[in-house]
């Protein structure tokens, strides 16, 4: 039969579930999450319904109704697929629905577990998950695809004084566990210990897996706005700086509402997490998981809530149907960011932002200089783990393609299809060539004037993408040129700059210079020690290229504070790729020393980026 997705065991001629009902018991000690799946399908069904699974222990699986047990089996090898996990096959008799409980592995790659000592409060534990690409399977059992939307309630049942916040809508107040509400989810007994708590949500907008969030511990909270709330683990000090940071998060909103449509998920709250979070962001529906990395104390840390904020609805109301059309996501999230912070910042603003992402693209080129298969905007993807090839391409190739039609066709034309497209395809999961039809329908004539074909299928950048024009951005890259010829900026040259600016200037530098004028520029501006992370490690990068080693004790001070792959991925590649066999021992002894503090995810890709060069 075949599968509906590359990444999934998900079968076309099986019926997707509908709602999940799922209730949770936390056991932080044993770092195991026990609990049961009430998947409800959309009408009684007959024979096999395959899940996806990795790292569960599956105890039974029950009828709704009768309690009666439901066969079940996992028809794959032993040995579970190391990128897909192992299917789960549910034998159905004319059932609707069907009750799988369940246990979850301390190795869970959808959750970091975190004891006390590795918070900010240093007093309780902690606990969030991060489900994209494909990790919702080692939390549920599901139908781990894109294709498949979902809506859901969850119950979960937590120690005191630990609270839970979640990607839905809050139920009802904390309450104390009622004797017999557990069911089949674990025993009673166990549900109903004294000193602890059942917290209740709902997501009534259909999402996929994915998007399940939660995050469980000592969190406080902060209004920002009338639909923005702050939430954070991190005590006081780090509440009052994010919501500083993030207090025009309303008019971001709004901003975003005239371009695409109205904001359709009620709530936009934020969560800062432990610095440890793989990710800058991550747009979970209702409520965004963001690093801390993204607090500057100038605001432009917005710029990553900007894009988040846009995924509300390109990524989320509209979602690729698989991993294999990811540009939909972040090609037109990259697109609507920059329009939203061009009205809210600026354009020159944008313009830097589209001139670091310019940068990035063709830095993609060279690291895939040898697969050139993953520079295409839609690349096979079968056998390859969404996470090992994750890159800017999507972002940047798809915005480009986007602005591309814009130029075509005029922003006015473009910004009518938009919300066309928005308001036609919402809360649905679609492909490439869904888009095409589209476009092509509602812009006659386009395939006439750009080549669809070579910027979808094509490897590399077309002739038709464009390096962003604007006075600030050619005048970085006049001075990162004149860099080149030994030349520093002029303070009175950088004296407005902030984090973005001197971003695009490192990386415009040559890959390599020599180390004395890195050191007379770290001289001059102290970019290692730059707050802006952004900045901090894109000199490193340099610093560790060049071959400057008195730099590597800051490398490594930088790779042991913060879990964000953004920042590990450029590191550990620059110490390890140089012929420098110091650099390449620096990089495995700091990862054995720090990979306890990295999410599951992090530590994969820098286990790969490792092996790759062993």
């Amino acid at each position: 039969m075949a599968r509906l997705d590359p990444h999934s065991y998900t079968e076309s001629s099986q019926p997707l579930a509908k709602h999940v009902a799922l209730t949770l018991y936390f056991d932080f000690a044993a770092r195991t999450i026990h609990g049961s799946a009430l998947l409800t399908l959309p009408a009684a069904h007959t024979g096999p319904l395959l899940l996806d699974t990795r790292s569960l222990v599956i105890h039974s699986v029950l009828d709704r109704h009768t309690n009666a047990p439901i066969p079940f089996s996992f028809p794959s090898d032993p040995t579970p697929d190391p990128v897909l996990g192992q299917p789960l096959s549910l034998s159905l008799s004319a059932q609707s629905a069907a009750l799988v409980v369940f246990s979850t592995s301390p190795s869970s790659s959808a959750l970091q577990w975190l004891s006390p000592a590795q918070t900010a409060s240093k007093a309780h534990p902690f606990v969030y998950t991060q489900c994209q690409s494909i990790h919702a399977r080692s939390l549920f059992p599901c139908q781990d695809t894109p294709a498949a939307r979902l809506v859901f309630s969850a119950r979960l049942n937590l120690p005191h004084p630990l609270t839970a916040v979640m990607a839905a809508a809050r139920a009802a107040a904390p309450r104390d566990p009622i004797p017999g509400e557990a069911g089949s989810a674990c025993p009673d007994a166990l549900w109903c210990a004294p000193g602890r708590s059942v917290e209740e949500f709902i997501m009534d907008r259909p999402i996929p897996a994915y998007l399940f969030a939660f995050a469980a511990g000592d969190i406080a909270a902060r209004d920002v706005g009338v639909r923005t709330r702050v939430y954070a683990e991190g005590g006081a000090a780090l509440l009052d700086a994010a919501a500083r940071e993030f207090a025009g998060a309303e008019e971001m909103i709004r901003a975003g509402e005239a371009l695409f449509g109205p904001y359709e998920w009620g709530r936009f709250d934020l969560l800062v997490l432990p610095p440890s979070f793989p990710y800058g962001g991550m747009e979970n529906p209702m409520m965004v998981f963001l690093t801390p990395t993204v607090i500057k104390g100038d605001a432009s840390g917005a710029q990553v809530v900007a894009h988040e904020l846009a995924h509300s609805w390109t990524g989320n109301l509209i979602t690729n149907k698989t991993n294999e059309h990811f540009w939909l996501n972040e090609g037109f999230t990259t697109y609507a960011e920059r329009r939203i912070v061009e009205v809210v910042q600026g354009e020159e603003t944008a313009a830097l932002n589209m001139g670091i992402g310019w940068r990035g693209l063709n830095d993609e080129m060279e690291r895939f200089k040898d697969n050139m298969e993953f520079t295409k905007l839609k690349p096979n993807l079968e056998g390859i783990d969404p996470d090992e090839i994750y890159s800017q391409v999507p972002y940047e190739k798809g915005f480009q393609f986007l602005w591309r039609i814009e130029r075509q066709v005029g922003r006015p034309t473009f910004d009518e299809f938009l919300k066309k497209y928005i308001a036609k395809f919402k809360f649905q999961s679609i492909d490439t060539e869904t888009f095409l039809e589209f476009l092509k329908a509602n812009l006659p004539g386009i395939e006439n004037q750009i080549d669809l074909k070579q910027w979808v299928e094509g490897t590399g950048i077309p002739p038709d993408a464009m390096e962003p024009l604007s006075s600030i951005y050619s005048k970085i890259v006049s001075l990162s040129n004149e860099f080149k010829l030994g030349k520093i900026p002029k303070e009175q040259e950088v004296a407005n700059w902030s984090g973005q600016e001197w971003e695009l200037y490192i990386e415009n530098l040559p890959k390599s210079v020599e180390p004395s004028q890195i050191a007379a520029l770290d001289a001059h501006y102290r970019l290692s020690e730059s707050r802006d992370y952004e900045v901090k490690v894109a000199f490193l990068q340099l610093a560790i290229s060049s071959g400057c080693k008195e730099y590597f004790a800051e490398v490594e001070r930088t790779l042991k504070q913060v879990g964000r792959m953004k920042y590990l991925r450029p590191l550990y590649t620059a110490l390890v790729q140089g012929s420098a066999e110091e650099a390449k021992m620096s990089a495995r002894r700091i990862f054995a020393e720090a990979r306890d503090t990295y999410h599951p995810i992090a530590q994969g890709v820098v286990e790969s980026i490792l092996a790759k060069h062993s």
